[in-house]
């Protein structure tokens, strides 16, 4: 394969370590359709190899993974082609379960920016290494969609369903430290100790103590309120939730600058996710992506994306 068309790069070391490194780095590593189909191939076949212990799974450059490629979607909307945005998301949700239920360790590794779908690849993943340069954020909200790849569902496993939605409403960051501190980054370390903590992690195997997650105090606060708040009101400007007033106006002001269409969606299949296996959970952010990707505030979003302010009107 020629360097120019290696978008997954493939090596195993001889303590059977195997190594997947997305490579698009002037395009932040993001998932398009060419670099799916190599990172599938080369998952599949570093499973299969009975000399592999552990797959790892990084990002080229100074990035992890800045989510799917949006280009893809402006075409396929424009094209009203929306089954090959289906086709595209379930091939890459079916991947992320194979990688979550591997029988071999998989950890991502963070040690850049990872955006939308590329938090939810780091979280299908059974471990995630991280150094103070990783994070995570959930931006779907502002350009018009919701995260489809079972970003949602495996957040809400982490943190609970109430943080998800903080967290997937507002697309803030969530840094390296908090992540660790809410138990979706398994270890912060620094750059000079990864591979070493890789390879210790990889030792050891999967002896992973299950603990009952404690909310850390200074998230509290969040919890409750996107706990008890009226969602329907939230989004007119308002909240029936105990909460700090500047803390729910700021919440409200950063809304304001969101898909409507897209929150409503993210909120109600959250609530439908309850309860549900992370395999029936994406079979409901999948059963919605037509609906989502039809509106025209999708198309305004992922065209003004990085570009100017979009102009949303609920349509």
């Amino acid at each position: 394969m020629k360097p120019d068309t290696e978008l997954v790069i493939f090596d195993v070391q001889d303590n059977g370590i195997a190594s997947l490194t997305l490579n698009r780095p002037n395009a932040m590593n993001a998932l398009n359709l060419p670099l799916m189909i190599q990172f599938e191939e080369t998952f599949y076949k570093a499973e299969a190899d009975p000399a592999v212990k552990a797959i790892v799974i990084r990002g080229a450059g100074k990035f992890f993974v800045a989510g799917a490629d949006i280009k893809f979607f402006i075409q396929k909307i424009q094209e009203k082609n929306f089954s090959d945005i289906i086709a595209f998301t379930r091939k890459a949700s079916e991947l992320f379960l194979a990688i979550e239920n591997c029988k071999k360790t998989t950890i991502a590794i963070l040690d850049g920016l990872s955006l939308g779908g590329g938090s939810e690849l780091a979280l299908s993943c059974q471990a995630i290494i991280s150094t103070d340069k990783g994070s995570m954020a959930f931006p779907e909200t502002a350009i018009g969609i919701y995260p489809g790849l079972g970003g949602m569902p495996r957040l809400a496993g982490k943190i609970g369903h109430a943080l998800a939605k903080y967290y997937v409403f507002t697309g803030k960051t969530i840094s390296a430290s908090d992540a660790k501190e809410l138990g979706m980054v398994d270890h912060l370390v620094s750059s000079d100790d990864l591979e070493e903590t890789i390879t210790q992690l990889v030792l050891k195997g999967e002896q992973k103590e299950e603990k009952k997650f404690l909310l850390p105090e200074r998230f509290k606060d969040i919890d409750t309120f996107f706990s008890n708040v009226d969602f329907n009101e939230l989004i007119k400007g308002n909240h029936t939730a105990d909460a700090e007033p500047s803390f729910a106006q700021s919440i409200i002001k950063i809304l304001g600058k969101k898909a409507p269409i897209a929150l409503k969606m993210a909120n109600d299949i959250i609530d439908l996710q309850k309860g549900k296996t992370n395999k029936d959970a994406i079979e409901i952010e999948l059963a919605h992506l037509e609906e989502i990707f039809s509106t025209q505030d999708a198309l305004e979003g992922l065209s003004s994306a990085g570009k100017r302010k979009p102009n949303y009107i609920g349509k």
